[in-house]
């Protein structure tokens, strides 16, 4: 997979923004947050209808929502998005003014909308005041006022109706809502609802204001006929314009509806694009905070479970590509290992058994290879069962148990997925891989579940290489070594359950001088797991001379 910058590119932070910013951040997803720090309620200074926020302002909610997705993680910077383009294996975010390149796997849009006002002198700087668009969010605030409606189209009339609710004195300047209709009207009346024909040609504020009047204050209501109609607040609704430009080379299917055209999602906010979601206003412009809120929250979610799903994909690829790595290194020769058992292996398992604490019973060698050292094992009397990915080097462990005449079983497969029963002592040596991602410690917990009781987990491992000679050539790439300490604790065990009877690192020297001190058996003559085969004298000498050694016991 592609190492992209993010995980997820969210642009905006309003409450859809900041609610799918949370979601993901606390799905330990590498989030950033493009915001061009205009939100659309920011002329509003107090929101309603927001359980447990009634009263905060907008700029609150965005600080806390801000400081809440930070600490799980997720970055905000500020930024206008002038584009985004496919890449293989994600998105470009392209930066307004700027030659920067972000990358993502998966972008989040809530952009929001802009509400362009009817083009009437006196309207837009009173926006958020007192002249108001929804009355769910103000009309409280105005209440039992004088309050006007203007209408921008036939639709209008739900907003003249509705806002009587708030309010006995309600005038519906109707000019742009066309032909109300006798029904309409009459309806109107009896609700006491006066109506205005005429067009709108300005507000004003009060005729005569002191000094520190508030200047979102309303006068008058002046028509095109002349007349000034007294009012205190105004609600209207303007042309709904999304912030979706710079999604526009992406082709995305769009929805047509009775307030303009917007992106097309579903109830996830998934867009047509399978990179693509969208929440908020920026695909539903009547949404309030809540269900902004809600939009994001889901949209947050479905873009995580997007992301399960790629990852799974991912590494079932990975998986699939290291087994078979593996198996192309040993079919393209006769012999990848030396046909020796692993030196430290034999050595701590020998002086257990010198030591009586171990006799030979029932063993696991996980990543078995070719088989060098379940064979050991087996000829000193180990009932052997022998695990690895690569049908070849199983192939070749099998024939030389049948040449060596040992009773050893191999089996071809993933470690994490044998079911093999549980064993009195589970070995493996050398469990690397040149793979960044290779899964070692969740191999290790497989071996773990095959210790029986009263058993034991032997873990041998490279922990560090010789110093390098000019005949070495290049040093061979590997992810870092961690320690047996840094294993032990990775795996988290139970006090209760399991003892560490060795946690150490050691030198290849000194298993020399050991194995002297201490009777073992001839091994058997076999195929392999640890030091290559070769002839040069850089391959003669081992490639690591540091192994770590991490013994571990499970009790009864």
């Amino acid at each position: 997979m592609q190492n992209l910058d993010q995980d997820v590119v969210i642009v905006g932070a309003g409450p859809a923004g900041l609610s799918a910013a949370q979601m993901l951040g606390r799905a330990r997803r590498r989030t950033l947050v493009l915001d061009s720090d205009s939100p659309r309620n920011r002329f509003a200074e107090h929101m309603h209808a927001v359980v447990g926020f009634d009263g905060t302002s907008p700029s609150e909610l965005r600080r806390r929502g801000r400081e809440e997705a930070e600490r799980y993680g997720v970055v905000f910077r500020s930024a206008r998005v002038e584009r985004v383009d496919e890449i293989d294996g994600g998105l470009e975010v392209v930066l307004a003014g700027s030659t920067e390149r972000i990358t993502t796997r998966l972008l989040l849009v809530a952009t929001g909308v802009s509400d362009r006002l009817p083009d009437v002198p006196g309207l837009a700087e009173r926006w958020g005041r007192t002249v108001l668009h929804c009355p769910y969010c103000h009309g409280w605030e105005v209440r039992d006022r004088r309050i006007g409606v203007l209408a921008t189209s036939p639709m209008s009339l739900h907003q003249i109706e509705l806002v009587r609710q708030w309010s006995a004195e309600v005038v519906a300047f109707t000019a742009a809502a066309g032909d109300l209709g006798d029904d309409v009207r009459e309806r109107l009346r009896a609700r006491g609802i006066r109506t205005v024909a005429s067009p709108v040609v300005a507000v004003t504020g009060p005729a005569e204001a002191a000094d520190d009047a508030d200047d979102a204050a309303i006068g008058d209501v002046v028509t095109a006929d002349g007349q000034r109609v007294a009012i205190d607040a105004i609600f209207t609704g303007g042309h709904l314009e999304p912030h979706d430009g710079f999604l526009a080379g992406l082709d995305l299917a769009r929805a047509d509806g009775p307030v303009g055209s917007f992106i097309a999602v579903d109830a996830a906010g998934a867009t047509s694009h399978p990179l693509v979601w969208a929440a908020g206003n920026v695909v539903a412009p009547m949404a309030n905070v809540p269900l902004s809120m809600g939009a994001g929250s889901m949209a947050g979610a479905a873009v995580n479970a997007a992301l399960v799903a790629l990852d799974a994909a991912a590494a079932v690829e990975r998986r699939r590509g290291h087994a078979a790595d593996w198996e192309a290194r040993y079919a393209e020769t006769d012999r990848v290992w030396s046909g020796r058992v692993n030196e430290t292996t034999s050595t701590v398992i020998a002086e257990l058994e010198a030591a009586g604490s171990l006799a030979p019973t029932t063993a696991l060698d996980l990543g078995c290879g070719e088989g060098g050292d379940a064979l050991w094992l087996a000829s000193r009397g180990w009932s052997v069962t022998g695990v690895d990915l690569s049908p070849t080097a199983v192939a070749r462990a099998r024939a030389a148990a049948r040449n060596a005449q040992l009773d050893a079983t191999f089996v071809a497969g993933e470690i994490d997925a044998a079911e093999l029963g549980e064993f009195d002592l589970v070995t493996t040596s050398f469990l690397h891989s040149w793979d960044p991602e290779f899964s070692r410690i969740p191999l290790l917990r497989a071996a773990l579940r095959h210790v029986a009781p009263g058993g034991r987990l032997l873990v041998v491992s490279h922990a560090g290489g010789p110093p390098r000679g000019p005949e070495d050539g290049e040093p061979h790439e590997h992810p870092p070594f961690a320690t047996p300490a840094e294993e032990r604790a990775a795996l988290e065990l139970d006090p209760a359950e399991w003892i560490v009877e060795r946690e150490e690192v050691v030198e290849r020297r000194e298993i020399h001088e050991r194995r002297a001190r201490v009777a073992s058996a001839p091994v058997a003559s076999a195929p392999v797991a640890s030091t290559p085969a070769a002839s040069s004298p850089a391959a003669s000498r081992p490639p690591h001379l540091l192994d770590g050694v991490l013994l571990l016991r499970r009790l009864p």
